[in-house]
């Protein structure tokens, strides 16, 4: 048993074992530990290698130990990022250590993944690829330097991407804690003064609530404050909510899954969930309000409560804009779930892949 398998450590707790990102993660840690293992074996024994693969073994280590406390606390952010962190540290040390030998059959996946995510006017992806042309005849130190350089200003680029997705996973979170909130609140007080901003309509000599109804007298402020009920927005608040929810479910379709530690489609369809409940209430507050022309006396309880559903149907129209920015988000994450597509700014595929035998 060599020394670095004896350094391995013991697996985290299952729980990121039941994680798929954890999951990931825990492969590619296991991979650059044999990949560790294999050019430590095959490199010049000096020092400063010595020195280099024990840095490697202790950013593997951190690595896997982030991944098990990440799937054990809550919030995950610093540990995500650690083991992200940690694992690009060991890659690009590893690369530090290989033989130039072994870095030049490495090349191809690493100009890829430069092209993949720094700017074509980038100087170090410009020189990475002119490293993988004149690595035909020779290689040098100054090339690996110009290779590693290259690859942890790429991972890095990958970093903060993953950073974007967990700040707007964040926000979404937020705004849709905050309209939960209000929903909440509306429906108590909606109970405790029911007869406040009643959400009746009077058609044809009758009083019509969401959940009751009565003849008109005449005095309408005194009929509202007979017919209306503590639940009258509740059920207004609910019926708009399952609305919402059933939107939410058909537009999850059009939504791309993500690789990274972060459920972004789930942050979306909880924020369609209050959304809903309030835009219930909203539009038929305005249709009260003789905002809709024609639309100003609902005959029926049961018109209320289905004109509750298509309005909180409706929020759609404003959360969609969400939509598209957390798949743009999603999409400048590549990963092997979700692949970046070429951009103007990033360009396609190296045509120097091909010329490496």
């Amino acid at each position: 048993m060599s020394d670095l398998e004896g350094q391995r450590g013991s697996p985290p707790m299952w729980g990121a074992r039941t994680w798929p990102w954890g999951q990931r993660t825990l492969a590619r840690i296991a991979e650059l530990r044999a990949l560790l293992e294999f050019e430590w074996k095959r490199a010049e024994r000096d020092s400063c290698v010595e020195e280099l693969k024990d840095s490697a073994r202790a950013h593997l280590k951190e690595a896997e130990e982030a991944v098990g406390s990440a799937r054990r606390w809550w919030p995950r952010a610093g540990q995500v990022d650690s083991a992200l962190a940690n694992m690009n540290s060991a890659h690009t040390t590893i690369m530090r250590i290989a033989p130039l030998e072994d870095l030049r059959g490495m090349l191809p996946d690493l100009v890829a993944l430069v092209e993949e995510n720094l700017l074509l006017h980038d100087q170090r992806r410009s020189k990475i690829a002119k490293s993988m042309r004149d690595w035909k005849n020779d290689g040098n130190i100054s090339q690996r330097h110009t290779v590693v350089d290259a690859v942890r200003a790429a991972y890095r680029v990958q970093e903060r991407e993953v950073v974007r997705v967990r700040s707007f996973s964040r926000i979404v979170y937020g705004w849709a804690a905050g309209l939960m909130a209000i929903s909440i609140a509306v429906a108590m007080l909606g109970a405790v003064y029911d007869d406040a901003v009643p959400m009746c309509f009077h058609p044809l000599g009758t009083i019509v609530c969401p959940t009751s109804g009565g003849a008109f007298t005449g005095d309408l402020d005194h009929d509202y404050h007979l017919a209306t009920r503590p639940w009258d927005y509740v059920v207004v608040e609910t019926a708009g909510l399952v609305a919402a929810a059933v939107t939410a479910a058909a537009t999850l379709r059009q939504i791309r899954g993500t690789a990274t530690a972060y459920n972004v489609p789930l942050a979306l369809a909880v924020l369609k969930l209050p959304t809903g409940a309030l835009t219930a209430v909203l539009g038929l507050l305005l249709m009260r309000g003789e905002f809709v022309p024609g639309l100003t006396a609902l005959d029926t309880s049961a018109q209320i409560v289905a004109w509750a559903i298509i309005f909180g149907a409706a929020q759609q129209l404003f959360t969609r804009f969400v939509d598209e920015r957390g798949n743009a988000v999603m999409q400048a994450v590549a990963g092997p779930e979700s692949p970046r597509p070429p951009t103007a700014q990033r360009g396609g595929s190296s045509p120097h892949v091909q010329e490496v035998d």
